[in-house]
């Protein structure tokens, strides 16, 4: 009689192992399609070996200093993060709709750094905040990125709104406490007007109805 493997075990030493594996050596073949999205890629690795409880028995202070200074290669002059190096094609290129910060990239490096402990005091603060403040639109939602020509990128996703609130939460404070604020309550009303009335009073992806998408954002 054979027996089935025991799913319930939780092989700690086998996870770590993987992570590991994704942080100090090449991402597995299935990852190649997001190579663009290279930081977010790289909070889910720290952020799971960190929970793990290995990050920093298993890295050195200098690696660690390594992984922020890759992060903050990603920052953009003119705010925000992009998704990886591969957009920097240069000075005259900067400004480029090819080589633009986008909100998910910026949340993800903001909290990458957090994990780490080091480098939040090298981000450019204002920048970034000025950016984000950009992306709202007069309905109080939020895009992606700035595209061609000024106009803000992506739809009216509350993903997006999270994403924006989450990078105010990290960088608004301190001597960023002057700069002029997004539209807090433009925001809010724009959430409160995306509540479906459901069973679940799921929220939705704006004009779109879906209600698949159950996103909770805090803004204050």
């Amino acid at each position: 009689m054979s027996h089935s493997p025991d799913h319930s075990v939780f092989h700690k030493q086998k996870h770590i192992k993987y992570w590991l594996r994704c942080l100090k050596t090449h991402l597995p073949t299935a990852y190649t399609p997001n190579d663009s999205q290279r930081v977010t890629l790289a909070f889910f690795i720290l952020s799971a070996l960190d929970l793990l409880g290995a990050l920093h028995t298993h890295t050195t202070n200098i690696e660690r200093e390594e992984y922020v200074g890759w992060i903050l290669r990603c920052q953009h002059p003119l705010g925000g993060f992009r998704g990886f190096t591969g957009t920097m094609l240069g000075e005259e290129h900067r400004a480029c709709e090819w080589d633009a910060a986008n909100l998910a990239a910026t949340y993800f490096a903001l909290a990458a750094l957090a994990i780490l402990g080091n480098g939040m005091e090298r981000v450019k603060r204002r920048e970034c905040l000025e950016w984000v403040r950009d992306l709202q639109r007069a309905n109080g939602s939020f895009g992606e990125g700035i595209g061609k020509d000024g106009k803000i990128e992506g739809a009216e996703d509350m993903r997006f709104a999270q994403l924006a609130a989450g990078v105010r939460w990290f960088l608004r404070r301190g001597e960023t406490a002057d700069l002029n604020d997004i539209d807090v309550e433009g925001l809010v009303g724009w959430i409160e007007s995306s509540v479906v009335s459901t069973i679940d009073s799921s929220m939705f992806l704006a004009s779109y109805g879906n209600t698949d998408i159950r996103r909770h954002t805090k803004v204050g």
